[in-house]
């Protein structure tokens, strides 16, 4: 199995806080939330990109956060893999362009990090550290260490280091969207890496304002499409990129694919993932494609055709 040194998307230097008009920093982000799904949560590893599964419990009360992440190796979110509990401060710094009333926070990771490994083969690597350079026990399966003092060198969590995750997030009809995660696995760390999409969202579980939350909100995806395949010899990425750009355009004019994020390993391996509000309009829509000639003329020369690889699976919403 192979981890990602990225882990934990939280690491940089504190900002310093600038201070902005009240009106600016009203977002109703207290209350407990947590997946609506299993989530898929690509990863950079040493073999391109690797998928993995995450479930997320968060608490916000005011100024502060206390999240719960737990991360599976398979899609239904069945076989745990390690527990990740973090908790400290949250700092709202204005709006964000991504859509309306979403704001640009900092979650500053400054007054716990534990870890809990779920399987053998997890606790394995974390024994990979050198000793007391990753909690202060020797592992085993279930045991809950802070690493907030020690850090965790295999993890890239360094020791008694507060550490900023630069966001966005938004909140709508009940729901709570975080920023789309990069998908070559590397942190938020610094304010220019705030996402510029929004991804899969929670729902609110307590607290907060009771809003009406049902079968009608398109926002909330029921179908999740995975579909990873390799560039072409000389291909230039920003090509495939803007290839997907003008597609995804395309797309958007139906409504029915809510969320796409791409991302390039470092070999050449490219990951796309999508988000369908069900499984008969993805179906629908990706035979309307087969006619798009035009469109997918130039996809001939970017990336090696029978290198793909698709897989979906319903988010049970």
């Amino acid at each position: 199995m192979t981890h990602s040194r990225n882990f934990l998307c939280a690491v940089a230097l504190v900002a310093a806080t600038t201070p902005v008009a009240a009106q600016e920093t009203e977002i109703d982000l207290n209350g407990a939330w947590e997946s609506i799904a299993c989530e898929l949560r690509p990863q950079a590893a040493r073999d391109g990109v690797a998928p993995w599964y995450l479930r997320r419990s968060i608490n916000f009360t005011p100024g502060r956060i206390d999240a719960h992440f737990t991360t599976y190796t398979d899609p239904s979110c069945s076989m745990p893999l390690v527990e990740l509990k973090f908790g400290g401060d949250v700092i709202v710094r204005g709006p964000s362009d991504v859509a309306d009333g979403a704001k640009e926070v900092d979650l500053i990771v400054n007054d716990y990090l534990t870890v809990t490994p779920r399987m053998q083969g997890f606790v394995e690597f974390l024994q990979t550290a050198e000793a007391g350079a990753c909690g202060s026990e020797a592992w085993s399966v279930g045991l809950e260490q802070d690493i907030f003092q020690t850090g965790c060198s295999v993890m890239g969590v360094a020791a008694n280091s507060p550490t900023t995750e630069f966001e966005v997030l938004h909140v709508s009809a009940g729901h709570l969207y975080f920023g789309a995660r990069p998908i070559d696995g590397q942190p938020l760390a610094q304010p220019e890496a705030r996402p510029t999409a929004l991804q899969m969202p929670l729902k609110r579980r307590s607290g907060g304002q009771s809003q009406k939350v049902g079968a009608d909100d398109l926002r909330v995806p029921r179908h999740v499409e995975i579909v990873l395949f390799e560039q072409a010899d000389g291909a230039d990425p920003t090509k495939i990129r803007a290839f997907f750009e003008a597609i995804t355009q395309k797309m958007n004019q139906n409504d029915t694919l809510l969320y796409r994020t791409v991302g390039q390993g470092e070999d050449g391996t490219w990951l796309c993932v999508n988000y369908w509000t069900n499984r008969p309009d993805m179906e629908t829509l990706n035979a309307q494609a087969q006619s798009w000639s035009e469109e997918f003329a130039v996809m001939r020369d970017l990336v090696k055709i029978d290198s793909f690889k698709l897989t979906s699976y319903d988010t049970g919403l």
